[in-house]
């Protein structure tokens, strides 16, 4: 088939890519010319294992293109899907402006029988403005669709190809067809249902997986207070099939590109609709003072933290990925600062961006986690890479005078740490 993906974002790059790899002929479509320039150039402006691969051998192929030009895309497409950004606005909706001026610009260039598909993240009901937009403009017809993506960052290339489902929402049988058609070599059970349920799938299944995390940091808190270890207890609660282990995982909170503002959003319109959402809302709120509650556990063992030296290992929002949006570790950094600490940090992949788009965080940077931790009397793992998860305690001794180890993502063996003569601090442990 030929497709059009506009938005070369995250999802724009993922979805391109890998529909490219399985013999479609692709164009990837942005407005930001320097970065249609960068992709042309094999270049891929984020980190995501295995996706410059995949990119730089499509585009080798012939079947993978980039273009400002709608109309070189668009005009010949069988499927054309939106993949833009739906950030948060000040009031927490999801701010839908580069949807509507994709629907726009897409709208003019639509050929007969044309699939238009929302990929994007949008609240119940914004494919009805999607309509109005795309309907002022064609005189052709044309079938509307969502089909949400469940994308996690660090492994999007195996979630596009082997999820758990594909959810197809569409109101026509012929466009249900082609995208059956077209996610063929994708395996995952198929959902198959009206455009209004496909969109608050995708939103209920972030809100869910946000609500586990902040589950267990309650629960995390309540450990402290108590002393028990919480990765026993959710050891013992996600052996329970009707619960499961994943994201029962106590840390410093989420971050991210997706559960924050997908919690916000569905707050938001379940605002506007009159429906209290409390559990929902119970579980931002927990995130939200998680990190003040991680700063009082620190301080409850550096009593004075003006002037401190603090290292900290990690500063996008999880590991194998340079994204910092919402990320925990820099709001960490922040409260730290505030108190007057002085930071030292090192992260494998996210840190020239934050030195470049973060410079009011006064930041010592290093090139490696040695470096951070000869200067330092506490460190904190903030970031579950997998070069933390695998630290030289041994070669930790020999470098640094640190005493404490806080281990923000619980991803150490506390034993091993008191071992090696530093004191462990945990969440919940």
């Amino acid at each position: 088939m030929k497709l059009a993906v506009i938005g070369t974002g995250y999802v724009g790059l993922v979805t391109s890519s890998v529909f490219a790899d399985f013999g479609n002929q692709v164009f990837g479509v942005d407005i930001d010319a320097d970065k249609i320039k960068t992709l042309k150039s094999g270049k891929v402006p984020l980190y995501e294992p295995g996706l410059s691969d995949l990119l730089i051998r499509n585009q080798t192929s012939g079947r993978l293109e980039f273009t400002t030009n709608y109309y070189q895309a668009v005009s010949e497409a069988d499927v054309v899907f939106i993949c833009v950004g739906t950030p948060s606005n000040a009031k927490g909706e999801a701010d839908l402006q580069y949807v509507f001026s994709a629907s726009q610009s897409l709208a003019p260039h639509l050929k007969n029988g044309a699939v238009v598909v929302i990929k994007s993240t949008v609240p119940p009901g914004a494919h009805l403005k999607v309509k109005q937009i795309i309907d002022k403009v064609t005189q052709v017809k044309y079938f509307l669709a969502s089909v949400p993506e469940f994308l996690r960052e660090g492994s999007a290339i195996e979630d596009t190809l082997r999820p758990d489902r594909v959810v197809i929402g569409t109101n026509n049988r012929q466009a249900q067809k082609l995208l059956l058609d077209l996610h063929r070599p994708i395996n995952g059970k198929r959902i198959l249902t009206d455009i209004i349920s496909a969109q608050l799938i995708k939103y209920t299944a972030n809100a869910f997986l946000a609500s586990k995390i902040s589950f267990a940091n309650e629960v995390a808190r309540l450990c402290d207070a108590y002393g028990a270890d919480v990765m026993q207890v959710m050891k013992g609660v996600g052996e329970d099939k009707r619960i499961g282990k994943a994201f029962l995982h106590p840390g410093i909170g989420y971050g991210g590109s997706c559960f924050p503002k997908d919690v916000k959003a569905i707050l938001a319109f379940g605002r506007q609709q009159g429906v209290n959402l409390s559990v929902i809302n119970g579980a931002h709120l927990t995130n939200q003072t998680q990190v003040d509650y991680v700063i009082a556990k620190i301080n409850s063992y550096i009593p004075n933290l003006k002037a401190a030296k603090v290292g900290v290992l990690g500063l996008a929002f999880k590991g194998n990925t340079d994204d910092t949006r919402e990320s925990r570790a820099l709001l960490l950094i922040e409260a730290l600062l505030a108190k007057g600490s002085k930071i030292y940090a090192y992260d494998p992949m996210a840190a020239e961006y934050v030195q470049k788009f973060y410079p009011q965080l006064k930041i010592n940077y290093r090139s490696s986690w040695q470096d951070v931790a000869k200067d330092v009397e506490i460190l904190i793992i903030a970031t579950d890479w997998n070069e933390f998860k695998e630290l030289s305690l041994d070669e930790l001794g020999k470098v640094s005078n640190l005493k404490y180890i806080f281990d923000g993502r619980n991803i150490l063996n506390p034993d091993s740490v008191k071992q090696a003569g530093f004191k462990y601090i945990g969440v919940g442990r």
